[in-house]
């Protein structure tokens, strides 16, 4: 059996790498035709219900696709040759701008593949055969760039997904990088069933890893500001439908319900409603119900975890959900800026709630591997965010840090306890003849006690007035 995630699917978002390593978007519908620009284009049925990982070229006037085979990448074998009177100057290249130019429309037209056109700019040059086996091979690639038509369909992952956004627009997914998310993840410990409290403002990235990783076992609740959630990633990730109904959300200004709302029900009178009235209601319905699960799921507490991705203070944040947290569960927080950060390390140091916090920040330098040419990228990217993690503190105090004796004794305690209260219930369910009994001796003891009290008083005012008189 073949699993259909592994096969293109029609109306999926699917990741386009060009030969020129840019990386376009796009929604393969049925029948559609998908433009790649100066690369030419294809039709999305081409490439529908094949299984990802194929690269495809673009080979005739009626832009047909067939899976390319690229040549065996094989060790290089160095020769005397050296670059040393090889003038880059652009004499070398005998064909003209305008020659190439129409090398090219012959190219977009189908008239010739890219790999004739490589070959046509390599017969030409006259220093070709000079240069080094490396220079020749880095001169091919560099062209094969240009030319050739061909394009990689991309899985959409946490990975592709996040490599995508952050060289395309980082401020998306305010600059977090895939070493940093994978990070997050780590230190989150999201497995399947986990319950997640969640606060994204990453358009979804960090929301879309986590439902990932989960695979739709467990529950993940995201908090966002305003009327509706921008997880805008999360349609790009192609999930089925149960990994989508795991991810619930929740407005911050509808946690706590508002005074004199009233349910759909007591707004209006179902049965006399009818055709458009009555879908409105029912959308009206869904909404509110969605809203009161949402706070359900909150309010119950118990995560297994909190996650923090905000433009906002953190602190001002872990006040309101900390007390949602369960004991000795992770809580992460992410930030572009690790100043930001370093605050709310001195904040968490100082609350009794969490433990040990720590900040980290990471560094990636990415890396060309080759047949023997396999070395550091010479540029780099800059930060990737910065990560503070804790942990919170059981609710409870801690036995497992007395002794066994002591321990014992609070257990006989304990033991004690539930011995004398079950024998007080036992005693309160004896029969109603002892009840009245009692009842009727307190009354008794009660008046005894009131006579006797009216006596001593009536004495003591006999007692001052008689003083009273002798004195005068």
């Amino acid at each position: 059996m073949v699993n259909p995630s592994d096969i293109i699917q029609a109306g999926e978002h699917v990741l386009i790498k060009m030969p020129s390593d840019n990386v376009k978007c796009v929604v393969l519908n049925a029948g559609s035709t998908i433009s790649l620009g100066k690369f030419g284009s294809f039709k999305a049925n081409d490439i529908i219900g094949h299984a990802w990982g194929n690269s495809y070229e673009i080979y005739d006037r009626d832009n047909k696709t067939r899976v390319y085979h690229p040549d065996d990448m094989n060790e290089i074998d160095e020769t005397a040759n050296n670059n040393r009177e090889i003038v880059d100057d652009g004499a070398s290249q005998k064909l003209t701008s305008e020659q190439i130019k129409a090398l090219k429309n012959e190219g977009l037209k189908g008239e010739l593949t890219g790999e004739e056109i490589v070959n046509k700019l390599k017969e030409s040059h006259a220093t070709f055969d000079k240069k080094t086996a490396y220079s020749q091979a880095k001169y091919l690639q560099k062209k094969g760039k240009k030319f050739h038509k061909v394009f990689t369909p991309i899985k959409p992952t946490t990975y592709s997904l996040n490599e995508y956004f952050y060289i395309k627009n980082p401020a998306k997914i305010r600059d977090i990088r895939m070493d940093t998310l994978s990070q997050l993840l780590s230190y989150s410990n999201v497995h399947a069933g986990a319950k997640l409290l969640v606060v994204d403002d990453t358009q979804g990235m960090v929301v879309s890893a986590l439902a990932e990783r989960m695979g739709g076992k467990g529950t993940i609740l995201g908090l966002y500001d305003g009327d509706s959630p921008h997880y805008d990633i999360v349609k790009y990730m192609n999930f089925d439908q149960e990994t989508l109904n795991s991810i619930k959300t929740l407005a911050w200004g509808r946690i706590h319900r508002p005074v004199g709302e009233k349910t759909p029900d007591e707004l209006q009178d179902v049965t006399q409603l009818t055709g458009k009235d009555l879908e409105g209601y029912h959308r009206r319905l869904k909404a509110y119900n969605i809203v009161e699960e949402s706070r359900k799921i909150l309010f119950e507490g118990d995560f297994d975890g909190l996650i923090i991705a905000s433009q906002y203070q953190p602190e001002s944040i872990l006040e309101k959900l900390l007390q949602y947290v369960r004991g000795s569960r992770p809580v992460v927080v992410y930030h572009t800026y690790k100043e930001a950060l370093l605050e709310t390390s001195t904040w968490m140091r100082k609350s009794p709630d969490l433990l040990a916090p720590q900040i980290t920040e990471s560094w990636l330098r990415k890396s060309q591997v080759l047949p023997g040419r396999t070395h550091p990228e010479m540029s780099t990217w800059g930060t990737g965010g910065s990560l503070l993690t804790a942990t919170k503190v059981i609710d409870f105090p801690v036995q497992a840090a007395l002794t066994k004796r002591e321990r014992l004794a609070i257990e006989k305690k304990n033991a004690e306890a539930k011995k004398l209260k079950r024998a007080r219930e036992e005693s309160e369910a004896s029969g109603s003849e002892a009840v009245e009994a009692t009842t009727t001796t307190a009354d008794t003891t009660t008046s005894t006690t009131t006579t006797t009290s009216t006596e001593e008083e009536s004495k003591e005012d006999d007692e001052r007035s008689s003083k009273r008189v002798k004195q005068e």
